[in-house]
């Protein structure tokens, strides 16, 4: 039997494409690192100390740090998988209750949950241009590589743990997941009713349980949360204003001047000039209940 020990590279991460093979392979997953699957054809089987699993692609497999495992792959599967430290997980994770709760979620296995067949693709990009990023070293590859392993974070959160809601869920989880999906498309500008479909739940539903919560209606946060960025730009870097609407996912340069200026009272670029002038409060999700 084959072992999968990789070596440790300068990101800590080892991504590699899965070829299709004549005959079936068996490996042994290094129970010092994480390990992402994603297969796009074919399928397999794990078995480890506490997991005996088969399963079939498009599908996703994530065994965090702990015992070894054996991956058995069928002649002809087709995918990639990536091995990665804690620090590098770590340093791609989220910030704030996202993080949190992807951590939180991959601290057990993901044995081979199904995918749909567009989102397997999406993660085997991810890791495939890790692997690529890897092996160039380019300028600021690292934070390419932390990049593409946090959409792939994402991507295994997501599978475990589907945004949609019960019929049934408390006003607090609906808040919490309407929270978690802002933080992932809030460049996207998604319209409350676009989130409202993604949870499974009507528009009255979520504003009611976000007002309850915060005090704000969803269309509200969503703003607040948009300028809390824009000013983090503003301050932070030395773009120009229309490259901050483009960052911030505005189409057009002088409708994010005028969004900003309603909603502050005052235009980016002379927020920006006012010396010493900073947000008063923290508009983050993360400071709402």
């Amino acid at each position: 039997m084959a072992r999968i020990k990789i070596a440790r590279n300068v990101v800590g991460m080892d991504a590699q494409a899965i070829r299709p093979a004549l005959t079936t392979g068996a490996f042994t997953l290094d129970g010092g690192r994480h390990h992402a699957i994603v297969l796009l054809s074919g399928g397999g089987s794990l078995r480890s100390d506490t997991t005996s699993v088969t399963f079939a692609a498009p599908c996703a497999l994530w065994l965090p740090i702990g015992g070894a495992a054996r991956l058995t792959l069928n002649a002809g599967t087709r995918g990639a998988r990536i091995a990665t430290d804690e620090l590098a997980l770590g340093q791609a994770l989220p910030a704030g209750p996202l993080g949190a709760e992807i951590k939180e979620t991959l601290r057990r296995p993901i044995p081979g949950r199904a995918v749909a067949g567009p989102a397997a693709q999406e993660l085997a990009q991810a890791i495939g241009a890790i692997g690529r990023e890897s092996a160039t070293l380019a300028r600021a590859f690292e934070a390419v590589c932390r990049h593409h392993l946090a959409v792939l974070l994402i991507g295994l959160w997501r599978a475990a743990a589907p945004a949609t809601l019960s019929a049934k869920a408390a006003p607090s989880a609906i808040v919490r997941r309407f929270l978690d999906l802002a933080e992932l498309r809030l460049r996207d500008h998604w319209r409350v009713e676009d989130y409202a479909g993604e949870l499974g739940i009507s528009r009255a539903r979520l504003t009611s349980a976000v007002r309850r919560a915060t005090g704000q209606t969803p269309q509200g946060l969503l703003h607040a949360r948009l300028v809390q960025e824009a000013e983090t730009l503003l301050f932070g870097s030395n773009l120009q204003t229309a490259e901050i609407a483009e960052a911030l996912g505005f189409k057009d340069p002088g409708y994010f001047n005028r969004f900003f200026k309603r909603q502050t009272g005052i235009a980016p670029g002379r927020r920006r000039r006012l010396a010493g002038d900073r947000p008063a409060r923290d508009q983050s999700f993360a400071a709402w209940p």
